[in-house]
């Protein structure tokens, strides 16, 4: 399992992933249905991931994929590592979802293991996660690896769980 950039090559599997989520009857990741949404949405990422981002009033984001060695997309990672406003409140540092049909296998698990790596090798000493108040699965998770409840968050948008990561050492 590897960490990737999406990039054009990810286009059919990106659109199959999409297809789950939307048989599932939840909102697609991508939410392109063609190859112009596609580029579009390829894009946008790359606008987003950037620092500069922030004079938006944005939060930089970056979009990871975790793919299989048959290039087969296994989960979506999000990191973010500006101490955003909304990055210190709902969305958290670190964002991760897993195609409905391949939830379960620990996708989601290696997904943010590989995400928390990567903040804390970037020079973030703590990281924040957040899941939805009703999303056991996900607090699941995030306690598995290792998370401290930190309390809740909620704004009459949101109503999120808040966990924080220390560097250790």
């Amino acid at each position: 399992m590897i960490l990737a950039k999406p990039k054009i090559g990810h286009f059919k599997a990106m659109m199959e992933a999409d297809r789950d989520f939307a048989s599932a009857g939840e909102e697609p990741y991508c939410g392109c249905h063609g190859r112009m949404g596609y580029m579009a949405w390829l894009a946008l990422v790359d606008k987003q991931s950037k620092p500069e981002y922030l004079d938006y009033g944005g939060n930089p984001n970056e979009i990871y994929l975790l793919l299989d060695d048959a290039e087969r997309i296994c989960g979506f990672g999000q990191l973010r590592m500006f101490d955003t406003r909304d990055a210190l409140t709902w969305a958290g540092h670190i964002g991760y979802s897993v195609p409905p049909s391949l939830r379960g296998r620990g996708y989601a698990q290696r997904l943010l293991g590989l995400l928390l790596e990567m903040g804390f090798s970037r020079g973030k000493d703590r990281i924040l996660l957040t899941c939805d108040v009703d999303n056991d699965a996900s607090r699941h998770i995030i306690e598995k690896a290792g998370g401290r409840f930190a309390g809740y968050y909620s704004d009459g948008e949101y109503d999120k769980r808040l966990y924080w990561f220390y560097r250790k050492g």
